[in-house]
């Protein structure tokens, strides 16, 4: 059994592929499988995968027909056997040593996830470091990672986690939605007992043109909208926030992002069915614990919301 199973879902990609997978197999961590899970590509990356995987007996080639994220992820999970699990996106690259130092981490604290930081890299600007890096490590209970996660103090981004691949035996990344990660990983870390954090950047995010942050549209409003209600349902049914206070710090972050996403829909909406969509979704703002505190913006963006419903 390897040690770290390491999925790479490959959509699309075969521009940046070559070096995703340098990336991989570079790893001083050299005892893992390497899964590319190519989904429904219409350029060469099937041919690519099968071309790379002659390069390392490491590499194992999966072939899904729908193209769709979380289900090759979810896929590559049920071929893995590696003892961890951990994902790359087939645009982005990692440091040699990212696997390595999680992997050594999770094995001397017994840790059911462990996450590091990211930065993000542009063609045309300077790379961006959204979280710290002077290289701290913290052990955490589930609680006070799954809260962290939710306040956004540490990085939620799929991959840079490594996970017990056990985790997956109750838990999977929702399909066919958007922002997936914002709708799970504080699940994961919830299920963890015990998680690690590293404040160090091992994961290089390409932040390229056309990719989901970059571009937003009706969907992928409704997809962030979605993950917030998730989180809130969370919040509120969890036997980790057993007060008021406990839960209103930890749905601070989503429920001001339900708000000003529900704001951004209603700009946006242009037919009846998504417009009714919106007046299904904002009844969620019911979720937000009492006593969370609103921003006076979304506040303003709340009453909108409510005389506008009126008139669709």
């Amino acid at each position: 059994m390897p040690k770290v199973s390491i999925i790479i879902p490959v959509h699309n990609t075969a521009e940046y592929l070559e070096k995703c997978v340098a990336s991989v197999t570079a790893q001083t961590l050299t005892d893992t499988e390497i899964i590319l899970v190519e989904n429904a590509s219409t350029d060469n990356s099937l041919e690519l995968c099968h071309q790379i995987a002659l390069t390392d007996k490491r590499i194992k080639v999966l072939h899904i027909d729908e193209a769709d994220l979380s289900t090759a992820r979810n896929t590559g999970v049920e071929m893995a056997s590696g003892e961890y699990v951990g994902f790359v996106d087939s645009d982005d690259t990692i440091h040699p040593e990212m696997y390595e130092h999680m992997y050594s981490l999770a094995k001397e604290h017994n840790l059911g996830l462990v996450d590091c930081n990211f930065y993000c890299t542009y063609d045309n600007k300077p790379n961006k470091y959204p979280y710290s890096q002077d290289g701290k490590v913290t052990i955490l209970s589930a609680k006070e990672a799954a809260t962290l996660n939710l306040r956004e103090k540490i990085s939620r981004v799929v991959c840079t986690m490594l996970y017990k691949r056990s985790l997956f035996e109750t838990l999977k990344f929702p399909t066919h939605m958007y922002y997936e990660d914002r709708a799970s990983t504080f699940l994961f870390m919830a299920a963890a007992q015990r998680v690690g954090i590293i404040n160090k950047a091992y994961y290089a995010y390409y932040q390229r043109t056309g990719s989901i942050n970059r571009s937003k549209n009706f969907r992928k409003y409704r997809d962030y909208a979605l993950a917030d209600c998730r989180r809130l349902q969370f919040v509120n049914e969890s036997d980790f926030y057993t007060t008021r206070k406990e839960r209103a710090n930890a749905a601070y972050k989503s429920g001001n992002a339900l708000i000003r996403t529900l704001g951004h829909m209603v700009a946006c909406a242009k037919t009846k069915e998504e417009k009714a969509e919106i007046a299904r979704l904002s009844h969620n703002v019911a979720l937000i614990p009492q006593g969370t505190a609103i921003a006076l913006k979304q506040y303003a963006i709340l009453l909108y919301i409510k005389i506008w419903r009126r008139f669709i």
